[in-house]
């Protein structure tokens, strides 16, 4: 599949590929499973949101650096 699998907007990253948009799926459907379960373990609605920023910001910057990576390997072609 051709490089890049992104576009870069401002300071997000937008796909332009099948690749891309399956990456984008995967890691808001794991954003979705990982508020479900700390949401089950916590009580207060302050726990699960504090708990669940913090994952939003690992799986946001995990994206965040494959789009990167993507982009960057696509200019030095």
């Amino acid at each position: 599949m051709p490089l890049p699998w992104f576009k870069r907007s401002g300071l997000f990253f937008v796909p332009t590929t099948l690749i891309g948009w399956l990456l984008l799926m995967a890691a808001l459907a794991y954003a979705v499973y990982t508020f479900i379960q700390i949401n089950n373990e916590n009580h207060s609605v302050s726990d699960t949101l504090m708990n669940f920023v913090f994952s939003l910001l690992i799986i946001g910057a995990v994206y965040s650096l494959i789009a990167f990576i993507s982009i960057r390997a696509s200019k030095t072609k």
